[in-house]
């Protein structure tokens, strides 16, 4: 319903969206008063109050008048795929750093007020709290209230991410909870087999200790040693699993959700009706890193169509599906972490932003092309 050629075409059932000057008669109006909860507009939330169903009702009865070339904005957007170059603005009141100065001026373009500053008593807690989870003690505390130093918040953060080995450990240790949830290592529920699934818990509290970077930490676990295998390897569940639960499947959903920032579980039984990832793309990531060859089912059916392995961005590279499953694995970690693939860094600093902010520039983080609320962060 962007536009309104669009609304009058009616989508796949090729139903109207509305018919001008006949509210009663609309497909809109039927879908917003339905009481049935598989049809009823918006599907969910409440439903649409009166006042606002009036309001479309008079409307359409009006003609549904349409500022010609008028389009309502995607929420969708599609990222470059390589990082791009962002001209800073302005330093404004002194702050110089980048990340600040882009953020002032999406203050100043939405005319928003600069957030005051927040006292130090405030800072030192909450920067304890973020990286390592413990409350600072009062001493420390009071001697950084004292400290002069007008580099003394900067100094504090390095302290806390430093090389000395127990600064290291505290973070670790406090780190390895979000890491646990986004690489599924806590699953400790019922329904996989004995040794169907393999923690990565010694592997991952070291890699964070050795404050190992972010592009060796992604090929150790998508080509994996020993240690790290458990992230493709996934859960094997008991008895007969649906297609889209299998673990070449699991692998194809966790690289992409967790890489990515790409959500293949609906492309996973068919093609994507939220997003542009199709049933053949998830299959041909998740036979990487299959055993045997993969058939494709749509809806648990199969379709006769064999899957060949390959990565969704073809410009990066492509995967030689004749090469052994191991080469396979490693072709993709090389080309997941290439500095070409603006994707790996965009998910992993809107993750970032999101545990420390509390919601991310692109939210959900798991759909990373949804239009971001400042796109110059990215």
């Amino acid at each position: 319903m962007n536009t309104r050629e669009l609304t009058l075409a009616g989508g796949d059932s090729g139903i109207a969206g509305f018919v001008p000057g006949k509210a009663a008669a609309s497909e809109l109006i039927r879908r917003i008063t339905s009481t049935d909860l598989d049809e009823r507009m918006p599907a969910d939330g409440d439903p649409l109050p009166a006042a606002a169903i009036a309001v479309l009702s008079r409307w359409i009865d009006a003609g549904a008048p349409w500022d010609e070339g008028f389009a309502f904005e995607s929420t969708s957007w599609e990222p470059p795929l390589a990082l791009r170059p962002v001209e800073l603005p302005p330093v404004m009141d002194g702050r110089t750093n980048p990340v600040d100065r882009v953020i002032d001026d999406y203050h100043r373009k939405q005319g928003l007020a600069q957030p005051a500053r927040c006292d130090d008593r405030s800072f030192i807690r909450r920067v304890h709290l973020d990286l390592v989870g413990l409350l600072p003690e009062p001493d420390h505390v009071e001697a950084f209230v004292n400290d002069r130093a007008p580099a003394k918040r900067q100094r504090l953060v390095a302290t806390l991410l430093g090389e000395d080995f127990d600064q290291r450990l505290r973070y670790a240790e406090h780190w390895l909870s979000f890491w646990n949830d986004l690489l599924r290592n806590d699953y400790t529920g019922t329904g996989f087999i004995t040794g169907g699934r393999r923690q990565i818990t010694g592997w991952l509290h070291r890699s964070l200790v050795e404050n190992k970077p972010f592009d060796q930490f992604v090929r150790e676990l998508i080509a994996p040693t020993d240690e790290s295998r458990g992230f493709i390897d996934g859960i094997v569940w008991r008895g007969t699993v649906n297609a889209s639960q299998t673990v070449p499947i699991q692998f194809a959903q966790n690289v992409g959700q967790t890489f990515l920032g790409i959500n293949l579980k609906c492309a996973s039984c068919h093609d994507s009706f939220v997003d542009r990832w199709t049933l053949q793309e998830t299959y041909d990531l998740a036979a990487i890193a299959a055993e045997n060859p993969l058939e494709l089912h749509r809806c648990e059916k199969a379709t006769g169509r064999m899957a060949t392995p390959g990565w969704l961005f073809a410009d990066l590279g492509q995967i030689d599906p004749t090469a052994p499953r191991d080469q396979r694995l490693t072709q993709l970690a090389t080309l997941m972490t290439r500095p070409e693939n603006g994707w790996l860094s965009r998910n992993l600093v809107n993750r970032l932003w999101a545990r420390l902010l509390g919601r991310g520039i692109v939210h959900p983080v798991a759909a990373l092309r949804t239009r971001p609320w400042c796109a110059e962060l990215l």
